[in-house]
């Protein structure tokens, strides 16, 4: 029969899928659960549609616990946080506030005072050297100085000549009698006087034989020749007094003016060779200590000492004090070329560059000294954050030492952005009165870029993960218990949450992890005894 073979295959094949089916159910019923999670095949319980969900684990804590796992609480509730930028920075020394000191004249080095790291005041000599240019413009200053000294009494002695010169001319106006002229013998005038005493009488004497010749002619007693000659003898010394006169008023009066203006061309020269003591270098307390020098060598060649007695106390003292005086003018005399380097403002010396002995040109940068009271933190801002950082923006540092966070604000943002680096500059500027930040230090900066208002905010420490899923613990009348929430926007300290908890909730702040342990742990031991 033809449908006989078709009949045994199809019955055939039922076996083998009973057998197959007997197979499956033993190898369940031996190995339990633990099959292929990728099995084709499974058995289906009609109940599994009706099982209840699973409860979130909780766990009751008595106070001894509580407060043994240290667990604080807070009140869930809304309100605003800042949102914050992370960004790298660097420490450095405040520019604004570091000098490069280079000495104005080059010179030998004949003292180093100062070391690297020192902290020196202002005004502080730190370094001395020994320069000729500078030498040879003090001996200018002193030459210019001398000059002007003696220019200073050129010129009261022609105004003394010329007061006294004038008040003769007043006297004389008055026709004084030549005894009366006796009087102003050894008042400084130099010859005027003798010139004009001498014009004088000559004029008188010529005026008097002419009043006693006149009348005596008028009267025919004398002759006509001889008054005409006491008349002529007048006339002419009345001439010559009066050219006399004229020309000791002009004289007086010009040498005067030629001291005053001699006096003020030396002041100029004098303030010339000041001025090229400044730009050398030197202070008004410097130039001071100059001019001393020179009224010492003054004093010191005018000096006589007239007294011979060796037992004069008066004349030892002044000796002493004339020895003193000279012994200070010679070791000044000795440094006359020596210049002194002089700290700018109160810091520290973080670079030396000079050794005594060594020659050094009025470029070398010999001293850096910077103040240290307050530093930089340049920041580097990456593109994509440009637009977010702005002056004036507040900012928490960390330098990821033993060292606290510190607090400043943006004071500078670069309008370039580095070829190199491909970031732009935003400037911190930092007290550092303490000397805590050091130039160099690494830090990591927080940037507040904007800020957030939630309904719901929680501390960030108080997020912890459960079973694959962020949550608060809260607590209510059953215990503690994982509450799953849906994170929004974050800082450094706090975090939105969006949905999950509600405001008016109680949540753990401070024990979140350590409570986590124990609820996980109390969920091992509960299943310990079943047979699964």
């Amino acid at each position: 029969m033809k449908f006989k073979k078709p009949i045994v295959l199809v019955i055939v094949l039922a076996a083998g899928l009973i057998a197959l089916v007997i197979s499956r159910t033993d190898l369940d019923h031996v190995f339990g659960d633990q099959h292929d999670e990728h099995a084709p095949l499974k058995v289906h319980d009609e109940h599994d549609d009706e099982q209840e969900p699973e409860e979130e684990p909780a766990i009751e804590l008595t106070k001894e616990q509580i407060d043994e796992i240290g667990i604080k609480l807070a009140t869930a509730a809304g309100g605003k946080f800042d949102v914050y930028i992370s960004l790298p920075g660097e420490t450095v020394v405040n520019a604004d506030r570091m000098a490069h000191i280079v000495p104005r004249v080059s010179g030998v080095v004949r003292e180093v005072k100062k070391k690297l790291g020192d902290i020196i005041k202002a005004g502080e000599v730190i370094a001395w050297l020994e320069s000729p240019d500078l030498g040879k413009a003090k001996i200018d200053y002193l030459g210019k100085w001398a000059e002007v000294a003696c220019c200073a009494l050129d010129l009261t002695r022609a105004q003394q000549i010329h007061d006294n010169t004038i008040k003769l001319l007043q006297i004389l106006d008055s026709s004084p009698s030549l005894e009366t002229l006796q009087e102003a013998k050894g008042i400084e005038m130099g010859d005027n006087r003798s010139k004009l005493i001498s014009a004088y009488a000559e004029y008188s004497f010529a005026k008097g034989a002419y009043l006693r010749e006149k009348p005596l002619f008028e009267q025919n007693i004398s002759s006509k020749q001889d008054f005409l000659k006491a008349e002529n003898a007048f006339k002419k010394a009345d001439a010559q007094y009066t050219a006399v006169r004229d020309s000791i008023a002009f004289e007086v009066r010009r040498e005067m003016l030629e001291a005053q203006r001699a006096r003020q061309l030396q002041m100029m020269q004098l303030k010339a060779a000041d001025r090229q003591l400044k730009i050398l270098g030197s202070t008004n307390e410097n130039i001071k200590e100059l001019e001393l020098l020179a009224q010492n060598q003054s004093l010191n060649s005018a000096e006589e000492d007239d007294c011979t007695d060796p037992n004069c106390t008066e004349c030892a003292a002044n000796r002493q004090a004339s020895q003193k005086t000279a012994l200070d003018s010679a070791q000044a005399e000795e440094k006359l070329a020596w210049y002194p380097l002089v700290a700018p403002f109160d810091g520290t010396i973080i670079r030396k560059h000079i050794t005594l002995g060594e020659m050094v040109k009025d470029d070398s940068e010999v001293f850096v000294v910077a103040d240290l009271s307050s530093v930089w933190v340049d920041l580097h801002v990456y593109p994509k954050d440009l637009m977010k950082i702005k002056k004036g923006q507040k900012v928490v540092m960390s330098t990821g030492q033993t060292m606290p966070d510190v607090e400043g604000v943006i004071s500078y943002v670069g309008p370039i952005v580095g070829a190199e680096s491909r970031t732009a500059l935003a400037r911190v500027v930092l007290p550092n009165t303490k000397g805590i930040l050091r130039p160099g230090l690494f830090v990591t900066a927080r940037v507040a870029v904007g800020e957030v208002k939630a309904d719901v905010i929680v501390f960030k420490d108080a997020v912890q993960t459960f079973e694959g899923r962020k949550c608060v613990f809260t607590k209510d009348e059953h215990g503690f218990e994982p509450c799953f929430v849906t994170l929004g926007q974050s800082n450094g300290g706090n975090v939105q949450i969006t949905s999950g908890l509600d405001p008016g909730q109680q949540y753990v702040t401070k024990g979140a992890f350590e409570l986590k342990s124990r609820i996980i742990t109390s969920t091992l031991d509960s299943h310990a005894g079943h047979g699964h």
